[in-house]
């Protein structure tokens, strides 16, 4: 961001940033919402969950061998250190995918000043069952394991499920991929090896200076803050089905791409 900030320019860009981030979050959910039963492992895990179909469903087997394989690999190493057996049924709900803003520690340093806060992206969140996301986790494992290990062995559970029903169902992303959000993985600090799952649309947002991050901190008095968006993404954003139709135009009709693109 090839800008000169200052703390009223960062505070009119907060505010840009936050309206948009609550825009795009309300769209988000309403598109899951939508969505949600297309986001239940039952058409995949078939009689391998409680409660799910009595007659075989295609694919289940390999689809539980999967499930088991990854929970074995994360289960039984640090930090979740559990039991590693699966047995069916298990005991797995189905229920539409929350969103929680993505969050990390960063420490900015300017002369002889320094600040550790927790900066959080607007415009990326962590896709998980509810209250399974990442803090929720954080919390089990700081707590009294002899009394949280069945609750923090199923929440592990339900994660790698959601990973599962993403992987085997490739049109789920597609449409989330058209409605022009991207899906990836990534790792918590705290959470080992466990695929966390980020959702981002296409307007990045980004950190000013440090010194700026440091006096808006000591302004505040609160050891946080929020990346602002990159105004040059709001110029360039385009249609993807329009550049989509114009490829093909281009390629099977040059005369009429010509006519198009001198308009």
């Amino acid at each position: 961001m090839n800008e000169t900030f200052d703390i009223p320019r960062i505070l009119e860009l907060r505010k840009l940033t936050r309206s948009i981030s609550e825009k795009i979050e309300t769209d988000l959910n309403g598109y899951l919402s939508t969505l949600g039963p297309l986001f239940s492992p039952a058409p995949i895990l078939g009689e391998y969950i409680r409660g799910g179909s009595k007659a075989p469903v295609k694919g289940a087997e390999m689809a539980f061998r999967d499930l088991k394989s990854r929970y074995q690999a994360i289960a039984g190493q640090i930090p979740f250190s559990l039991q590693t057996e699966l047995s069916p049924p298990l005991d797995i709900f189905a229920a539409t995918p929350a969103l929680t803003a993505v969050e990390y520690p960063y420490t900015a340093t300017a002369e002889n000043k320094s600040a550790s806060l927790t900066v959080t992206s607007p415009l990326k969140w962590v896709l998980s069952y509810p209250d399974l996301n990442p803090k929720r986790l954080l919390e089990l494992l700081q707590g009294n394991r002899n009394q949280l290990e069945d609750e923090l062995s199923h929440a592990l559970l339900q994660c790698l499920t959601l990973n599962l029903v993403l992987e085997k169902r490739p049109g789920l992303v597609n449409i989330l991929q058209g409605l022009r959000f991207t899906i990836d993985t990534s790792h918590h600090d705290g959470l080992g090896e466990l695929p966390v799952i980020i959702i981002s649309c296409p307007l990045r947002t980004l950190l000013p200076s440090d010194d700026i991050i440091i006096q808006n901190t000591e302004i505040s008095g609160i050891p946080s803050f929020e990346e602002i968006i990159n105004i040059e993404d709001i110029r360039e954003l385009s249609d993807p089905l329009q550049q989509s139709i114009l490829s093909i135009t281009k390629e099977i009709s040059p005369t009429v791409y010509q006519e198009i693109a001198s308009h």
